[in-house]
């Protein structure tokens, strides 16, 4: 296989945007790093999911470890919410055509993540709320292997995740901006890394574009989640709450 160099450097750079965004908010995969490589560098879609989900287990992964240093993960949890999200999204994932096509799955997600965004708007611009301290009472944990099940069984169905999982950290769960972030790049990296093995082995790679991609979300992460503590709570809300607009936009349009 040959590689083409320019186009390594092109793909690393793309893979530095979105690993930052990625490391600050835990969205960006999806609604900018997928496309931007069906838009950009004209991957089939198909092959542009496979490769993007590959670089984003190791860009979560690196984010994961980041958030970890940092204390902005609640692996209470994130352990008992994967519990049952990563069976959901497995089994969700293999019926996902003839869920689809019972089921306007990725539109239904679309209005969910825009009308939490209008939710989180009225939250944190309008009410202003003072910083939230990390609670874990017992019906978070008891509330999480529940959420798990229903958002694995969609992340499964549409692949999308970061978006609808912040989400429910931040206006279900209740978590602070920080914790959400970092709560949901654990629990991502482990999604994406089981189906970034079905990926493999029905061969939706470009192998070019994972191996340029990966010392650019590497970086981008790194830095993106080392530093979400010194960006301003609010200025985080409010990065989070824009992505979140962008994320429903495009998934009503296209679903």
């Amino acid at each position: 296989m040959e590689f083409n160099l320019l186009f390594l450097l092109l793909y690393a750079l793309w893979g530095l945007v979105v690993g930052l965004m990625v490391g600050f908010t835990a969205i960006g995969k999806g609604i900018l790093g997928t496309p931007g490589l069906i838009i950009f560098f004209h991957l089939d879609p198909v092959i542009a999911v496979g490769s993007m989900g590959f670089a984003g287990v190791v860009m979560m992964l690196a984010s994961v470890v980041q958030h970890w240093k940092e204390k902005n993960i609640e692996w209470r949890i994130a352990g008992i919410f994967s519990v049952t999200a990563i069976p959901a999204s497995y089994f969700a994932a293999y019926y996902a055509d003839a869920i689809n096509a019972v089921l306007p799955l990725k539109f239904i997600i679309g209005i969910i993540i825009l009308v939490s965004t209008v939710l989180l708007f009225y939250r944190y611009v309008i009410m202003k709320p003072k910083p939230r301290e990390l609670e874990v009472p017992r019906w978070k944990l008891v509330a999480a292997p529940f959420l798990g099940l229903v958002l694995g069984a969609l992340m499964g169905a549409t692949s999308i995740s970061g978006s609808i999982i912040v989400i429910i950290f931040l206006l279900v769960l209740k978590l602070p901006s920080p914790i959400s972030v970092g709560t949901t790049s654990a629990v991502a990296a482990v999604s994406l890394a089981v189906a970034a093995v079905a990926h493999i082995s029905e061969g939706h790679m470009d192998w070019q574009a994972v191996i340029g991609l990966i010392p650019g979300v590497i970086i981008g992460s790194t830095i993106g989640s080392r530093y979400v503590n010194k960006v301003p709570r609010q200025l985080l809300r409010y990065t989070i709450l824009v992505i979140l607009v962008i994320a429903g936009v495009i998934v009503v349009v296209k679903g």
